[in-house]
């Protein structure tokens, strides 16, 4: 499979209620927001088709949906940007989530090579299932056809997806202060040239 051929989806109209009063995907990173890392690392996968699902729209040439509904969960950001794809006739996508910055353009890649035989690949992390995640049309018919509670862990447990692993720090999100000063500190180090 090759990223032209696939959307990408970025989640990110999540609450940050852990985070407190501001928004986490608003949160400086060396000078990009959260999201806008996450947007950047996407982008240089060149996906076919990039949609965003946030509270908001930003102008640029990605694909807003917004999501007016954002208590509903994860798994109702899931629903609204797989139906934004298929109506713009993508049948494979790829879903990153916008609170995980370090996530890394070979981490994206590596889903699209696993999944040469047209099957649901997930991230794997130390024995957990996660995004990013690559669903093909299969697995989306099964997105709407699950509670719309569920989230995407639940949903990979219907699947038994292929798995690819990602590295503790790359898997880390950004939920707390805590956990951005902990990004922080891990990019400070990378471009440093630290371990």
């Amino acid at each position: 499979m090759i990223a032209k051929d696939v959307a990408c989806i970025v989640l990110a109209s999540g609450n940050s209620k852990r985070f407190g009063v501001e928004d986490k995907l608003a949160a400086n990173l060396n000078g990009l927001t959260v999201l806008e890392t996450v947007l950047a690392t996407v982008r240089q996968v060149e996906f076919g088709q990039i949609f965003v699902v946030s509270q908001q729209a930003q102008e640029d040439d990605l694909h807003w949906v917004i999501n007016t509904n954002s208590d509903e969960g994860q798994g109702h950001a899931l629903r609204l940007g797989v139906k934004a794809a298929r109506a713009s006739v993508w049948d494979d996508v790829v879903i990153v989530l916008g609170d995980m910055p370090l996530v890394t353009q070979a981490n994206i890649i590596s889903l699209l090579h696993e999944n040469s035989q047209k099957q649901s690949c997930v991230s794997l992390c130390q024995g957990k299932r996660m995004p990013p995640a690559y669903f093909n049309a299969l697995a989306i018919d099964l997105i709407f056809k699950t509670n719309s509670k569920l989230g995407a862990r639940a949903i990979f447990d219907q699947l038994n997806p292929a798995t690819v692993s990602i590295d503790v720090e790359e898997a880390l999100d950004v939920d707390t202060p805590e956990d951005l000063a902990r990004v922080v500190e891990i990019i400070n180090i990378r471009q440093s040239g630290g371990p």
